[in-house]
């Protein structure tokens, strides 16, 4: 009896080992291949530049040559 819980208790400590190890590389394989995906799929966002500007420069540009062309 004492043979058998200790196969039993040697086979759930393999099994929750070998759950965790496939569980890290399920997560790990997911990451991967999120990055591929990302460095494969190239946007307009890539090569866009994003400059701060005033908001007194934005209203005059605003006023001088967006509101400007309307009227």
């Amino acid at each position: 009896m004492q043979t058998l819980g200790l196969v039993i208790g040697t086979i759930a400590v393999f099994v929750s080992l070998f759950t965790m190890v496939y569980n890290d590389y399920i997560k790990v394989t997911q990451i991967w291949g999120e990055l591929d995906y990302d460095v494969k799929t190239v946007t307009a966002g890539d090569y866009s530049i994003e400059f701060d500007i005033s908001e007194e420069s934005f209203a005059n540009w605003k006023q001088e040559y967006y509101e400007g062309d309307k009227g």
